[in-house]
Parts: structure tokens; C-alpha cells; sequence
């Protein structure tokens, strides 16, 4: 799938009459270039965003694209609303800079095939790899000698540049904010080991615990989903915590529909907080308490080195961006009285 750039009415030149700065300084922030504070460089993609600029090309340079890899299964329901509204804001991003992108949804049937296409010259400058992907279709990936950046997973071999949320403190926090209102029994709700954020956001649940004293129970780590990725039925114990740190709003949202199912009301009998504030967050009832991740940072980062590792690929490359997120307070959860 093949989105291309359209041109804009809207110049540089009104960007920076705007800003009261130079043509020269938006058009280091726009192409990525060096010279630019961060603050300042922020502020003139925002503003070239809201103007809905596009980085025209006058022919004076080759037309790049990016291919985007996903998962086929980020578009068959499930955790594809938050991995589709990523994808969103990175080719919003891309299209901006005038480069063109393609999806490319490789499973282990059509990988072989997949690969010889990405690989063949003149298709594609760079890849961004989006979500969790099956091993060997991310083993045979890897291989491709092209610029890569990595959203929402680590490069195992730390030769590109990766962009993450930041999921160890910000699910810390959100456990904290847990005992904070009083609870000391908290479970978590997520498959350890399936992918490196559960495994992340674990850690900053059981470091929050941890500095607090309170014990971890295995009997409140409830798995969520399969080695593959699909949900699984939530087992839950007879006995159970005050609280449930969920790894995802998804997970969250089907927790608290097996919660009712036992007669057991969120957040009277059991508090829950969640992590992406997506969609699920907001059809939960009642509304979800959750970690926003921030998206649009995401993919501003993703892009802006992905069009570095592209314009300059000498450069060295296997940095780690964490982006941090943010607590979203809702009604899932209740402070405990006189605890």
C-alpha cells in the first residue's frame, strides 16, 4: 500500500515569517539537518504540521521511500488500532518530508517473496519496523542491507536506532499511583517473556513493589496472550487483589468484562489501570486509568532518524530512544479508606 506526498501552497519562507526566524534554520528542521535546538525544531515541525506543509521536490533530488513492517494480524482487529494509529502518525511525518511509504505486512508463507522485493534496488531507501514480528520473518528482515529504525521493540543486534516508550517508570508510576490509593495487594496482567514491552512494564511493577515492600504473588500474574501474540481467557484465581496493573488497554478491557462475570465491580471490588490509552481505554466502563503513550513524539522521532540513517548512513547508528508517557486518571480506580 502506497501513500505519495502532495504538494503544499504553504513555503518555508511562511513558516519562518511566522516564527520570526530564518528559512535557513526551517530547513534544517524539516530535513532532519544539524544546527537546530530541539525545542526550536519541535516547534517549526509542529507548526509545519498545523499549516500542512509538505517538503516539495523540484526534481533536484531522488524521491525516497520507506517501507513500513508490520504484522498482518495489526490489521485484522485486536491491538491494530493502536499499531494502525501509530502507523498513521508516521507516514502524517513522512508525507511532510515529501517521501513516499509503502506497508509491507510479510508472514512466514510470503517472506521469501517479501524480502527479494524489499531488496531489489531503487524500491526502497529505508524500513521502519513497527510492533512485534514473527521471528523468522524479523530474523530474515534484519538481513537487508538497507537504513533501518525500529518503533516499539528493540534492534537485537544494536546496529539501527530503536524509538520505545519509555514502559519501565512509566508503569513504576502508574504502580505507585496504585499505592498511593491504598493498595497493597496488586497483581499484573500480561505474558512475560512474549514481547519486550510486557517484559518492561513488568519490571516497573515489580520495582514499585519492590521499594514498598509489598510481596508478589504468582498466583495475580495472569498471562494475557499466546507466544504468537493472540488472547488468550484470563484465569483468574479465586483469591484476588485489591488492584490489577494490565500491560495494554486491551488487556484491561477484557479484564474487566471477566471481573462483571463474577459479579465483581470495577473499581468497588477490584481497582484496574491500564497502558497505551487507546481505544479500549475509552470504551471500558467505567473509563480506564492508563499510561498515554505518545504517539505523535513516536513517530516524530521514528522519522527524524530514519531520514538521518538515509541522508547520512556513515553515521553510527543503535541508539535507543525512550519516550516517556504520561498518567491518565479515570474512574478505574478507588482509593481505599483508612488505608
Amino acid at each position: 500500500m502506497r501513500r505519495l506526498a502532495g504538494r503544499s501552497t504553504v513555503s518555508m519562507q511562511n513558516i519562518a515569517d511566522e516564527l520570526g526566524i530564518s528559512k535557513v534554520t526551517v530547513s534544517k528542521a524539516i530535513n532532519g539537518k544539524d544546527g537546530v535546538g530541539e525545542a526550536l525544531k519541535e516547534k517549526i515541525l509542529q507548526t509545519a504540521a498545523a499549516r500542512g506543509y509538505v517538503l516539495p521536490d523540484y526534481g533536484q533530488r531522488k524521491a525516497r521511500t520507506v517501507g513500513i513492517i508490520m504484522s498482518e494480524r495489526f490489521n485484522s482487529g485486536g491491538r491494530d488500532r493502536f499499531y494502525m494509529g501509530m502507523y498513521d502518525t508516521i507516514i502524517h511525518e513522512l508525507r511532510m518530508r515529501a517521501y513516499s511509504s509503502a506497508m509491507i505486512t510479510p508472514n512466514r508463507e510470503s517472506l521469501e517473496q517479501d524480502a527479494e522485493m524489499i531488496e531489489k534496488p531503487g524500491v526502497f531507501d529505508g524500513l521502519i519496523f513497527l510492533g512485534i514480528l514473527d521471528r523468522a520473518v524479523r530474523e530474515r528482515i534484519d538481513r537487508v542491507a538497507l537504513p533501518k529504525v525500529y518503533v516499539d521493540l528493540y534492534d537485537a543486534t544494536y546496529h539501527s536506532d530503536s524509538v520505545v516508550t519509555e514502559n519501565i517508570y512509566s508503569a513504576y508510576e502508574m504502580t505507585k499511583y496504585l499505592i498511593r490509593n491504598g493498595h497493597r495487594e496488586i497483581g499484573f496482567v500480561g505474558s512475560l517473556g512474549v514481547t519486550t514491552s510486557i517484559n518492561d512494564r513488568y519490571l516497573g511493577y515489580v520495582r514499585a513493589l519492590l521499594e514498598k515492600g509489598l510481596p508478589r504473588q504468582e498466583m495475580w500474574i495472569i498471562p494475557d496472550r499466546d507466544r504468537e501474540g493472540g488472547a488468550v481467557e484470563l484465569q483468574l484465581p479465586e483469591k484476588l487483589p485489591t488492584a490489577f496493573m494490565c500491560n495494554c488497554d486491551e488487556t484491561a478491557f477484557r479484564l474487566i468484562k471477566a471481573l462483571k462475570l463474577r459479579n465483581l465491580s470495577v473499581p468497588k471490588d477490584v481497582s484496574v489501570a491500564g497502558f497505551d490509552n487507546d481505544i479500549y481505554a475509552r470504551l471500558c466502563e467505567p473509563g480506564l486509568t492508563t499510561v498515554a503513550v505518545d504517539m505523535e513524539e513516536i513517530g516524530r522521532v521514528a522519522v527524524a532518524r530514519i531520514v538521518r540513517c538515509m541522508e547520512s548512513p556513515g553515521e553510527r547508528d543503535g541508539e535507543v530512544y525512550r519516550i516517556p508517557g504520561k498518567l491518565v486518571f479515570r474512574d478505574s480506580v478507588q482509593e481505599l479508606r483508612g488505608e
